[in-house]
């Protein structure tokens, strides 16, 4: 039997300078995701700023931990550089959210964990510690909107064009290219940032217009884009794409690859650079605040599974497009209806009475095709039942 390492007291900062070394290294073994490599820094950090960097790693205690959280949960929220945090009540929580909350403490407990196989804790003071209880998103808040209402947001950058106003008017067919992506096939904000301009292509089988995108676990797949979004698209880079920054200083390797980054990007801000979450976050937020709507991108996501999954697509099919390895995690998206509830069972042969017809195989049904524009005539009936 092995011999367990010998107690190496090194203090807080030395040891998440080596744990970052190995999260590192797990990020170049395709381990884990650089986003989330970005968040555990994050949270580390902030570990280390609470405790202070010369602080003997060993000499944090359970009791000093629970204090950590209780000013964690009070902390602003970081996301909210500009403006205020509001809450789906239209009020202002104060602090971080139950989610913020629970992702600080897995992050140092990960620390943790790997600092007592390393000899540098006795025992790890947070193993008898519960992690934060969050709310199920799902359940617990309606983050998806009607059809009729996510026509109108996608209508709502070329409103804003015609208003004059000069922040908006720059950059609003690059607005309604990502509202139309978002609210057809639901990708992540992360994979619309991370999606580059020659990753639009003609599918081999389909013969149709596709955008490859990274998601989770570095795994890349097809979006199926439909006329009006390869439309949108091709008119924001042919009219309004900004021009690429130049280097400052031509012989920084940062800076090249920076810009080098930034000429790939397909969706750019004002000044050029690659879109990021807070850039994407904000634009929605803009927008849907015109309309009076409250949602976000990843409410969108929420959107446009709901609405296909309404429109008669498979669950597999919808799983498929949002990227999900289990069906489990699918149907957690999709927001329950009574309407739609009590359409399903109107339409059972069981229900139907005896001088009804029943549905024939081959009658017309309004199904929405993958990568079929939300709310076309077509396709999704008007006024869905997505979030409501």
């Amino acid at each position: 039997m092995a011999r367990p390492p010998a107690l190496a007291r090194i203090t807080i900062g030395e040891a998440v300078a080596e744990y970052r070394e190995a999260l590192e290294r797990r990020v170049a073994r395709n381990e884990l995701a650089a986003l989330t490599f970005k968040t555990y820094i994050r949270d580390l950090d902030e570990f280390v700023a609470l405790f202070g960097a010369d602080t003997v790693l060993d000499d944090v205690e359970q009791d000093d931990l629970d204090r950590a959280l209780t000013r964690i949960a009070a902390a602003p929220d970081r996301r909210y550089t500009r403006g205020v945090k509001i809450g789906h009540d239209g009020g202002r929580p104060a602090g971080r959210g139950a989610h913020s909350r629970a992702r600080w403490f897995v992050s140092v407990r990960g620390l943790f964990r790997w600092a007592q196989q390393r000899g540098y804790v006795q025992a790890d003071p947070m193993a008898a510690m519960r992690t934060p209880r969050t709310p199920n998103r799902a359940r617990g808040a309606r983050l998806g909107i009607a059809t009729d209402r996510a026509e109108e947001l996608r209508a709502a950058p070329a409103a804003a064009r015609t208003l004059r106003r000069p922040a908006q008017q720059q950059l609003t067919l690059r607005d309604k290219a990502i509202l139309c992506l978002l609210t057809e096939t639901g990708p992540r904000v992360a994979e619309v940032c991370g999606a580059n301009r020659e990753a639009i292509r003609t599918h081999e089988e389909t013969a149709r217009p596709v955008l490859r995108v990274l998601g989770k676990g570095s795994k890349t797949r097809d979006l199926p884009l439909s006329a009006l979004t390869v439309e949108a698209i091709e008119d924001y880079l042919a009219n309004e794409r900004p021009t690429t920054p130049t280097a400052e200083d031509p012989r920084d390797p940062v800076q090249r690859a920076r810009i080098q980054d930034a000429r790939r990007a397909l969706f750019v801000t004002v000044r050029g650079w690659r879109m990021n979450a807070r850039d994407v976050q904000r634009m929605v937020d803009r927008h849907a605040r015109t309309l009076g709507i409250r949602v976000t991108p990843h409410g969108l996501r929420h959107t446009a599974l709901t609405i296909l999954a309404r429109s008669g697509v498979d669950i597999a099919t919808v799983a498929d497009i949002a990227g999900h390895e289990s069906l489990s995690t699918t149907s957690r998206y999709m927001d329950k209806s009574a309407l739609a509830a009590a359409d399903a069972v109107d339409h059972s042969p069981l229900a139907m009475s005896p001088d009804r017809p029943p549905l024939q195989s081959d009658e017309p049904r309004d199904v929405l095709r993958p990568g079929d524009a939300v709310g076309a005539r077509d396709g999704v009936p008007r006024g869905g039942a997505a979030g409501q």
